[in-house]
């Protein structure tokens, strides 16, 4: 092919690419804009061109945050980003935006590239999803509480004495009850989430007796399915600044889903190492596995992956998501490697402590939940 008809090609698809696209020199001043970036900021390209981008954009993303500078200190590709941009006639839009930065032998910029599309109906659907989990479980919580007072009642014997039959039926509603009671709970930690009201109570803690003390609880759970519960610590561990009642969370969320997925007289590994970060706890089970298909959705609220040789598990599909949230507000990071036929292994990095600042409140658009979900896991 010619140097002429690469050129056409590259025009083609640029104009005609569904996102918005455009490209910025070394000073940051617009050199391509296509038809999609015009649409969405109502700039047409001949007076884009030129423009310092932030002139155009005017993004919330402007100025220290900008991801083409981070693309450059970081040498790579920036990950979708949600920002706001204002169009030319002043309208606020809510974008997803990711970019790359070409850099030359000295690490300078010369050339960057970003690509955005309007989010604007997705954040009015996210909204709608807020404030409907709020009312759903708020007006749930009152009629489940109500029944089960009365049903305490009713198994003291207060309104009358009960045969053996009628106690195991009602102690079978009890316990539904205490179900609905923790889908409840996790559906109002949504709520906390994602409007940024989960507070966080930061200090520095001893990993290893945290987990300690996290294993021992599931040795019961664990010898039920005769699996072997082992926990790898190295000789010393840095102090991590963590919530410890909501990280306990995080871990017994993942070493029960592994017991929970994991085969019979199989194992289930928690084993802690240093990587640059931080501390890596690592949770590695011997269950079914999970298709790539399905990992990318692992994290999703409410997602569920189909059942798999380890049978179905009951659940909401909050468990998960939950677990991401609550790390990535502690300023950490969580992550899957898994094969189908070979186990799952998930891994929540930590920041030391002192080295990484927990937030008081924490939102991020994903579920704190009770945990006792796998949700997509497997």
């Amino acid at each position: 092919m010619t140097s002429t008809g690469r050129e056409k090609i590259c025009d083609l698809v640029i104009r005609e690419l569904p996102m918005a696209l455009f490209i910025v020199d070394d000073r940051l001043r617009i050199i391509e804009f296509n038809a999609a970036a015009e649409r969405i900021t109502g700039w047409p390209k001949k007076d884009a061109l030129g423009r310092p981008c932030s002139d155009v954009l005017l993004s919330s993303l402007c100025g220290e945050r900008c991801p083409l500078r981070e693309s450059v200190e970081n040498g790579r590709t920036c990950r979708e980003r949600d920002a706001v941009i204002s169009t030319r006639s002043g309208q606020k839009k809510a974008i997803i935006l990711s970019s790359v930065a070409l850099v030359d032998d000295h690490g300078r910029l010369e050339y960057g590239i970003e690509l955005f599309r309007d989010a604007t109906a997705i954040k009015k659907l996210e909204a709608q999803k807020k404030n409907l989990i709020s009312l759903f479980t708020h007006d749930l919580k009152v009629p489940v509480a109500i029944a089960g007072g009365f049903l305490e009642r009713l198994l003291q014997g207060k309104a009358g004495p009960l045969n053996e039959k009628q106690v195991r039926y009602l102690e079978s509603i009890r316990r539904e009850i205490h179900r609905l009671e923790g889908y409840i709970r996790s559906f109002l930690e949504i709520a906390r989430i994602e409007s940024g009201r989960l507070e966080l109570h930061i200090e520095p803690h001893d990993l290893g007796r945290l987990l300690r003390e996290i294993v021992d609880g599931f040795k019961v759970q664990a010898a039920k399915k005769r699996i072997r519960l082992s926990l790898e610590l190295p000789d010393s561990l840095p102090l991590v600044n963590i919530d410890s009642l909501q990280m306990s969370r995080v871990i017994s969320n993942l070493i029960d889903n592994a017991i929970k997925y994991s085969f019979e007289g199989t194992s289930v590994d928690i084993l802690v190492h240093e990587e640059d970060f931080g501390p890596v706890v690592e949770i590695r089970d011997q269950g079914p596995g999970i298709a790539p298909e399905e990992q990318e959705h692992i994290f999703d609220s409410f997602y569920r992956i189909p059942e798999n040789g380890a049978g179905h598990v009951a659940g909401t599909g909050l468990g998960l998501a939950a677990v991401k949230a609550i790390v990535e507000a502690h300023g950490g990071r969580v992550r899957l490697e898994s094969e189908p036929g070979r186990g799952s292994s998930f891994m929540v990095m930590l920041p030391r402590a002192g080295e990484e600042k927990g937030r008081q409140g924490a939102g991020g658009g994903h579920p704190a939940g009770s945990g006792q979900e796998r949700g997509a896991a497997g």
